[in-house]
């Protein structure tokens, strides 16, 4: 019984959200400096810089700490930008992704693990410049919310089942790299398209006449309407559009209503709308329609509503530009889509009961948004009876009863909300099915096929009337006015969803009759799990998803002795009256007898069952149109009169009852009095009928096993009323007090089951009113509705928002008719002992044995020092003391007797079982007892041995015994009977021969596993290359497609601690810790915090038992305690708990993952300081300067003994040069793993090795350990031969890949104890080789998770040769020199036009390494034309690489003196350019070359395909050269406006990779110099720069381009000058022509 955490989600509390920037991808900027801003509210961190580059890596981790309420945690909306950062002016941004937190709530874990965002247009108008169609790119990214009232998100608790299979799926995996399948929305399964919106504020009603106005704000867009001045009826007629897209992450709306107030602004109601739950799965839609707006510090005060209208179309451009539009439009006409009618809303207060009040009069008043009715006053009267601390009354009504009324106009849009009611109808009906399907399982609770005719027929039934209610169009709306659009796609998605729902319903009658007898039991718990699964589906629909037309809240105030008491909120729309009520009965609450509860006016919880309950009122709503009154007082003349308005008068003046409270036991939580115990009673009112059972002393879990009976009820109205909505009764459970008054612990409703006297004998338990010969369970079933008694169920009593206890109870009204005084025998109210046998729990025996471990933890010294105290274990009337306490060690203390054993009658029925509590008693001098403090054991059935059975023999009374005068021997049968069939077994010689020989006749147990055994090593490297460190990363590649990693040893990485593994029974498998309680501690609107003083370990069994007739040996007797004789194979285990044991922990520190920052401007200094007993460990001077995942690699060693130093306490420091901050905690309880039967001791290794990084390091080998479990379990120790081994029957061949050179018998040792789960005499998990991960916290941040410490522990005893600790020191990085030959460039983009209009470029090739500023360039190819180049140029970059983490290590300096690191992938980074000399030279491509993870490239350039999707990967470490062609990233458009002529550029390079010493000894030289010099490319004659050849140029260049024409001018110039020399010679020639 925890704390409910809905009933605070209200209240403010601590919470963090948790960022990690990864990287990003395909940003399509390779030039200059990139970054990313994330931003919170009014808060913003940084990453660092990373230069020119289209996939920069950032790994940084940030926090946001807020300190609100949930809600206004998840109002908020988290904003990724990617910047480029500019010199001297302000920052570009390249892209937004955004993320409303409330969508990140909602996932599984409150967070997103290394999941892709797109990054959108910057809204800003200081984005990039870039076209509309750029990409943007993606941004990788982890996002988790951590709260302090909910559970953390990695942890695990007891009670929740873990995937196993991804036990080694931590941190690294190659598939996060896939953007499109880790998309943070599958792009699959909803195409998202970009889609304008449209939002319409028309105008409002308000309370208050003053000066409105509208904020708004979808971020990071913000806005305000016009204020509309000095009015009650603001008018705005003002519409905002935006482009978004849709869906997306983003899609919170935020309404805030302002009104001016004593010179300011005041936010008078706010609203939120959510897209998604207005589209339907189609474009989001609402309206118009009115928005009804309350005041956010008194949600019960209506401040008005307001019309307004969304509407969403889609654009065709791909990336529109994101600008608020702000403009008017014109009025909104409401006639078209809706007709205001005049509702009366009328009340009719009944019977009041459990009302708290010291007043004498009440007041009862309706209220419905601005409108209130008038006020029904009464008298307020004291229960009869003497009763101690009795603060509640009552009121009754007589005939002709009085109503209050008051009329509202409203938008009649009742024909809307059919299909409301049909949903609500069929939720109802399953649910009501379902539960007397529960009745049903408990009367023939192991008669399977019945129960499955049963669950069957029910489901048929559902189906029939999903049909009949889709087959009566009860989803058409049939109305007058207009439909929106909101109406119409809401209708096709219910049709769709209830098309679907047969076949879902066909499915699960189909599983139930494929099922085999068998698991025919686990087949119905699944489709009951999936029906209320349906449930909850249908409900949510009905109530959740109406966002239109509704209505304002209803509600109900309650008033006494002039001051407001309580108030009942209410769904208005449940009390309409509707237009075809003859049509289509539904069960709708208009005017029907039902009760009304009342929470108080100062109740700020959220939750329904609070225990803030102040009334619960008898009476009748109804809400009708003004002018079908008529048609509605004809509809219900049958049951009511109504002579004048507000007055009525039943048919059927009143009804009497007689009513039976049935009250078993209760469950009490621990800490609720101070004392520890509790004298708990339980007071039943109703109405003016109050009693209460006898008080049950010193135990938190009373059994009363009481009837209360009240002769008689009297009720208005006839049984009907009744029958279809039971009255409640009034609950309250008191703990006793002498010396002051009694302790109200809380208080409860429970539904009474309504039995009319004609149905009596047909309700009946007793099978016997069923016609003779019928064995129909469907008869069964039917009968089983209203049956009497009603069965017991466990009834919450809550108290400030909490569940203090559980009462295990029924109730009844059964029906009197005829002579009411001759039912009775003078007495109003009885109280009998025993409870009817029909629903009495069928009582069986068991044994109960606790060992008593001890106390832990103790942390209130003046406690422990008060003397000797015992341990006392409570189950039902049997009470198992513990032996006197020894004196403490440290904050341990042990007892000198550690065993009780004792005989319990519990239910047969585990769901009625009583709590079992455990209490902390101390003894004082007069041999009396007080209690310290007290434990409720949690899931006590967990502890039941359900495949053994114990026998008990009584001892004759002669016979000397020392304790008690009876004696219990509990005799374990040897043969445990299991369901478990044992796999193989081996009986005869024969078979062992065989098997020598090779001719097996039996399946090997691991046949799976030896399936894939042989492996190729093809390409094994030498062992003396690895470390553990080798192993650890290895092991992040456990399910990655590569077979080279399964070359390498591995271990497991938990991705939580170890004692969270269900697969090792979380460590607890030898005693049980449950936290002691001393009081608790209230705080006003938040959950109550126990005062938690120490841990108590137990260990417990219970044994159903076969014993003699309890009868025939004293009776009651046989539960009390009795003395127990221990079985002989326990008693050492008993005895060593109370042994001290030295030993020595070995911790080892692998890393930390996702540090809170402790320093405001950068990440911490971490360090790690260990405790353990009062021995401290500080690791100050090795800490790691300026890393959130900082790596430790550190190795520790304490001694210490058990029990005293028994928790180990690590923490995470943040150095600083004053004063060091704490950053962390996380506490080991070494006891825990110490005495588990699943030795988490020492990790069982993957396979065995005497040396090398993966040498057994155990005291133990294989073999001896396999020896030593077979021998405490009584095995026959394991028999080898051939090459396999038989243990229990079974065989076993070995499962070594990699160390098959070691001794056989030891490599098949390990293989039997990593299967010891199959073995039928063990049947559980050894712990393997292991790193865990631990959460840290703080004690000043409860519950919130402040990073995470991989880690493992060992343990040793001590005064033994242990082995040689595991040396897991980091490697430090490796230096390499990288040699990239850059050789020739292919199908490039051309960058410029010559003089003469030819596309051509002047090419270079640019790389850098770990410094943009530190480049390296080529010479350039001047006129390169049709897009290739020439280089042979070699590039030289020095590397700092660690070959674990697989980054690459660059050391920076921080300060003085100081020095850092950073991280980041093995890039070198090649970029393709053209050199201009005016303007800036243009980006033409780009190449990052991943060393460890690069492709395979292709040997010829036409062979290049830039759009492969699957490429071979290489580590050009292991490699060392490679030579090839690889496809660059080109720019998504030409520079300078220039056609495109290629999209698909190639560079040809070599790379070689060198380590420090092989650079020395075969040196290169930079550029084509020596050593190992380069030849010159072979480019064309003309590639070389003009400039600065001019000759050159006109000899090459320019000459040839213009020969033909200055040929052609020659030729031209001579035949021009030789005509101009004939024509002007001619006239002189033809003049010395002599004349004849």
């Amino acid at each position: 019984m925890n704390a409910s955490d809905d009933c605070f989600a209200g209240t403010k509390q601590a919470f963090l959200i948790c960022v990690t920037v990864h990287k990003a991808s395909e940003v399509g900027v390779p030039n200059g400096e990139l970054y990313v801003k994330v931003s919170l509210d009014k808060m913003s961190k940084s990453t660092k810089t990373f230069p020119n580059s289209v996939n920069p890596f950032f790994n940084e981790y940030f926090v946001f700490e807020f300190n609100c309420t949930l809600a206004e945690l998840l109002r908020h909306t988290i904003l990724f930008e990617l910047k480029k950062y500019v010199l001297c002016k302000k920052n570009l941004v390249i892209g937004d992704l955004l993320i409303d937190l409330h969508s990140v709530w909602n996932q599984p874990n409150h967070g997103y693990f290394k999941k892709w965002g797109r990054l959108e247009t910057p809204v800003s108008e200081q984005g990039v410049n870039m076209e509309s169609n750029e990409s943007h790119g993606y941004l990788q990214i982890d996002l988790a919310i951590v709260s302090q009232h909910s559970a953390v998100a990695s942890a695990l608790k007891p009670d929740e089942k873990q995937d196993t299979n991804d036990m080694n799926k931590w941190a690294v995996d190659p598939d996060f790299d896939d953007i499109k399948s880790n998309l943070l929305q599958n792009m699959d399964s909803c195409m998202q398209s970009n889609i304008r919106y449209f939002i319409s504020f028309y105008r409002g009603y308000f309370v208050k006449k003053s000066n409105y106005m509208i904020q708004y704000r979808f971020h990071p867009f913000k806005g305000k309407t016009p204020v509309a001045k000095n009015t009650t009826t603001p008018v705005w007629n003002h519409e905002i559009s935006f482009a978004w897209m849709y869906p997306s992450l983003a899609q919170r709306f935020l309404i805030l209503i302002l009104a001016h107030e004593h010179l300011q602004w005041k936010c008078m109601a706010e609203y939120e709308l959510s897209f998604e739950e207005i589209a339907f799965k189609d474009k989001p839609s609402l309206g118009p329609t009115y928005l009804h707006l309350y005041d956010p510090v008194n949600p019960l005060s209506y401040v008005g509503r307001l019309l307004l209208q969304v509407r969403a179309e889609t654009l065709k451009d791909e990336k529109p530009t994101h600008v608020l539009i702000a403009q008017n439009t014109h009025g909104m006409d409401e006639s078209r889509y809706w007709h205001d009618d005049i509702y009366q809303v009328e009340f009719l207060p009944l019977l009041g009961n459990h009302i708290h009040s010291n007043a004498s009069n009440y007041k009862i008043q309706v209220k419905l948004a601005e409108h209130s009715s008038n006020t029904i006053e009464g008298q307020l009267r004291i229960p009869p009876g003497k009763f101690s601390k009795l603060d509640t009354k009552y009121f009754r009504q007589d005939a002709p009863y009085h109503s209050c009324m008051l009329r509202a106009r409203m938008p009649d849009n009742r024909a809307k909300f059919e299909s409301d009611y049909f949903m609500a109808d069929t939720a109802t009906y399953m649910k009501s099915e379902l539960d007397t399907f529960k009745i049903f399982q408990l009367k023939y609770s192991h008669q399977y096929i019945e129960q499955a005719k049963c669950i069957k027929s029910i489901i048929t039934n559902i189906l029939n009337k999903v049909k009949d209610g889709v087959d009566a169009h009860r989803f058409d709306y049939e109305v007058d006015t207009q439909l929106t659009t909101w109406d119409i796609n809401r209708q096709l998605y219910l049709l769709d969803y209830f098309a679907k729902m047969p076949r879902e319903l066909r499915l699960l009658r189909q599983k139930l009759k494929s099922s085999p007898l068998d698991h025919m039991d686990a087949t119905i718990v699944d489709i009951v799990n999936d029906l209320h699964r349906l449930i909850g589906e249908i409900s949510s629909l009905a109530n959740m998803m109406r966002v239109q037309d509704d209505w304002p809240d209803l509600i109900l105030v309650l008033t006494a002795g002039g001051k407001d008491v309580g108030t009942c909120k209410l769904n208005a729309k449940n009390f309409l009256d509707l237009k075809q009520r003859q049509k289509h009965p539904t069960s709708n609450k208009c005017w029907r007898v039902q009760s009304f509860t009342f929470k108080n006016v100062n109740c700020a919880h959220s939750c329904t069952n609070c225990g803030c309950t102040v009334g619960v009122v008898l009476g009748c709503m109804a809400i009708v149109v003004e002018r079908e009154r008529k048609d509605f007082l004809a509809y219900i003349a049958g049951d009511w009169m109504s002579q004048e308005p507000m007055t009525w008068q039943p048919n059927v003046t009143q009804t009497h009852f007689r009513c039976h409270v049935y009250v078993h036991q209760a469950k009490v939580r621990p800490g609720v009095d101070k004392k520890g115990q509790c004298d708990g009673y339980l007071r039943v009112i109703f109405g003016d009928k109050v009693s209460e059972t006898y008080a049950v002393l010193a135990t938190l879990s009373p059994i009363w096993n009481a009837v209360i009976t009240f002769k008689s009820v009297v009720l208005p109205g006839s049984i009907n009323w009744y029958i279809q909505n039971p009255p409640q009764l009034a609950l309250e459970l008191y703990d006793a007090d002498k010396m002051s008054d009694d302790d109200l612990l809380g208080q409860a409703q429970s539904v009474v089951s309504v039995i009319s006297n004609d149905r009596m004998e047909d309700t009946s338990w007793d099978d016997a009113g069923i016609a003779s010969g019928v064995k129909n369970p469907l008869q069964k079933l039917q009968r089983l509705k209203n049956v009497t008694p009603p069965p017991l169920k466990w009834v919450p009593v809550s108290k400030m928002g909490v569940v203090q206890a559980e009462v295990l109870m029924s109730a009844e009204f059964i029906e009197l008719v005829g002579d009411v005084d001759a039912h009775g025998d003078g007495k109003e109210t009885a109280m009998a002992t025993g409870i009817p046998l029909a629903i009495r729990p069928n009582m069986l025996n068991y044994v109960l044995e606790v060992i008593f471990v001890g106390l832990r933890n103790y942390k209130k010294s003046g406690m422990s020092s008060a003397g000797k105290r015992r341990i006392k274990v409570m189950m039902a009337d049997l009470v198992l003391s513990s032996g006197l306490s020894t004196s403490r060690v440290r904050n341990s203390i042990n007892f000198l007797v550690a065993y009780a054993a004792g005989v319990v009658s519990l239910p047969d029925q585990q769901e009625y079982w009583p709590a079992m509590i455990a209490t902390d008693v101390t003894l004082s001098g007069s041999n009396g007892e007080s209690t310290l403090g007290a434990a409720l054991i949690p899931n006590s059935t967990s502890f039941l041995q359900k495949d053994e059975t114990t026998k008990c023999m009584w001892i004759d009374d002669n016979m000397e015994t020392s304790v008690a005068s009876t004696m219990l021997t509990i005799d374990y049968d040897e043969d445990i009977e299991t369901e478990l069939m044992p796999p193989v077994r081996v009986d005869s010689c024969w078979t062992r021969i065989k098997n020598a020989l090779g001719l097996r006749t039996s399946t090997y147990a691991n046949q799976k596993v030896l399936k894939n055994a042989d492996l190729e090593a093809s390409e094994l490297l030498a062992e003396n290359q690895f470390t553990w460190w080798t192993k650890f990363y290895n092991s992040m590649y456990t399910d990655a497609k590569d077979k080279t990693y399964s070359y390498k040893h591995r271990l497991v990485i938990y991705a939580n601690e170890l004692e969270k593994q269900a697969q090792f029974g979380y460590l607890q498998d030898w005693a049980v810790p449950v936290q002691l309680v001393h009081g608790v501690k209230q705080k006003k609107n938040a959950p109550p915090k126990e005062d938690i003083y120490a841990t108590l370990k137990l260990q417990i069994k219970l044994t159903p038992c076969k014993c003699d007739n309890v009868d025939d040996i004293g009776g009651g007797d046989m539960l009390r305690p009795l003395a127990a004789a221990i079985n002989p194979r326990h008693q050492s285990k008993v005895q060593a708990l109370s042994e001290v044991v030295k030993f020595t922990a070995r911790i080892y520190v692998v890393q930390g993952l996702q540090m809170r920052p402790r320093d405001s401007n950068s990440h911490s200094d971490c360090y790690v300081k260990l405790f353990l007993g009062a021995k401290t460990i500080s690791d100050s001077a090795h800490y790691v300067p300026n890393q959130s995942n900082p790596i430790f690699g550190r190795f520790f060693e304490l001694e210490a003994t058990l029990p005293g130093d028994h928790m180990l306490r690590v923490l995470v420091y943040d150095h600083d040069k004053l004063r060091d901050d704490i950053i962390g905690h996380t506490l080991i309880d070494l006891e825990d793993r110490w005495r588990s039967k699943h030795r988490a001791t020492v990790g069982i290794a993957h396979e065995y090795s005497r040396g090398g990084y993966n040498m057994w390091h155990d005291v133990r080998l294989p073999s001896e350990i396999l020896m030593d479990l077979c021998l405490q379990r009584g095995v026959q120790q394991p028999y080898f031969y051939g090459n396999v081994v038989e243990v229990d029957g079974m065989l076993f061949a070995d499962e070594t890949v990699i160390s098959k050179s070691e001794d056989l018998q030891e490599r098949l040792s390990l293989t039997v104890l990593k299967n010891l789960d199959k073995l039928p005499s063990f049947g559980y998990k050894l712990v393997p080789e292991h790193v865990e991960t631990r959460s840290l916290y703080r004690d000043d941040y409860p519950g919130l998770e402040q990073g995470k410490l991989q880690m493992w522990v060992e343990l040793f005893e001590a005064n033994m040769y242990n082995p040689k600790p595991i040396d897991i020191t980091p490697i430090p990085p490796t230096s390499y020199e990288v040699r990239v030959v850059v050789k020739n460039l292919s199908g490039i983009q051309a960058g410029d036009k010559n003089i003469f209009g030819k596309l051509m470029s002047d090419l270079f090739v640019r790389g850098w390494c770990q410094d943009t500023q530190k480049h390296q360039s080529t010479d350039i190819h001047y006129r390169a034309f049709a897009g290739k180049a020439s280089f042979n140029w070699r590039m030289i970059f020095a590397m700092m690489y660690s070959p674990n983490e697989d980054m690459m290590v660059i050391r920076r300096k921080s300060g003085f003196n100081e020095e850092f690191e950073i991280k980041r992938p093995p890039i070198i980074y090649l970029q393709v350019w053209d050199k201009d000399v005016i303007t800036q030279n243009d980006y033409l491509g780009a190449i990052e070359l991943n060393l460890s993870n690069i492709i395979k490239p292709y040997s010829t350039a036409a062979q290049c395909d830039p759009q492969a999707k699957k490429r071979k990967r290489l580590n050009l470490f292991k490699r060392k050269h490679i030579k090839g062609w690889f496809p660059l990233h080109s720019p998504p458009k030409p520079p300078h406006d220039l056609p495109v002529t290629s999209m698909s550029g190639k560079i040809e390079l070599q790379v070689d990779v060198c380590t420090e010493t092989e650079a020395s000894d075969a040196p290169a030289g930079y550029g084509r110099e020596p050593p190992m010099a380069l030849e010159a490319p072979h480019r064309a004659e003309t590639a070389f720069n003009p400039l600065t050849h001019p000759l050159k140029s006109f000899c090459h260049i320019l000459w040839p381009a213009i020969r033909k024409y200055v040929f052609l001018a020659l030729l031209f110039v001579i035949v021009t000058l030789g005509l101009v020399l004939f024509v002007s010679n001619l006239p002189g020639k033809l003049l010395g022509i002599p004349l004849e």
